[in-house]
């Protein structure tokens, strides 16, 4: 993988917004636990790699595309307790977790859905999931609205794009 990949598979990763805690979430209007919190921490971490991903997949080619998803993972688990603060998770639940959301939300975006659909999908998820009550939905949503960089995503991937042409 060239140099500039490596880099931006870094800079992406430090796109992630770190672990959420409560104090935070009450700004959006949202009473949650440390545990739900946690959940939060993990929706958005999913969320920013599902955009990743798909930032790759159309904008890179083979092979610097696989080096670059397999960066990205390493990145993720070397920050997994220090930037994300999971370390009571594991990350190869959380691994298989998030591939069934991707593909729930890859059905999504393949149906012509915008981005706000898959965070609206998100939202939902957490409340199907008893981490936001129903009347928090909206909130959520704003959360991760606010803090899922999915435009900083793009932008950098395409910086990359034209470094390989």
């Amino acid at each position: 993988m060239t140099e500039e990949a490596q880099q931006t598979a870094k800079a992406l990763v430090e796109l992630i917004p770190p672990s959420v805690a409560p104090d935070f979430l009450e700004e959006y209007g949202l009473t949650l636990t440390v545990q739900q919190a946690q959940a939060v921490t993990k929706e958005l971490l999913t969320l920013s790699l599902y955009w990743m991903t798909c930032a790759v997949r159309v904008s890179i080619p083979e092979p610097v595309r696989s080096r670059m998803y397999q960066a990205i993972h390493e990145q993720v688990r070397e920050k997994w307790g220090s930037r994300f603060g999971l370390v009571h998770v594991s990350i190869d639940e959380f691994y298989a977790a998030m591939e069934r959301k991707h593909r729930t939300w890859e059905d999504i975006t393949r149906q012509g859905g915008e981005p706000i659909a898959v965070l609206s999908a998100a939202a939902e998820g957490l409340e199907d999931d008893d981490v936001i009550p129903a009347h928090d939905r909206q909130n959520m949503l704003a959360v991760l609205l606010d803090l899922v960089p999915i435009d900083e995503i793009g932008e950098l991937v395409a910086e990359l794009e034209e470094t390989l042409r």
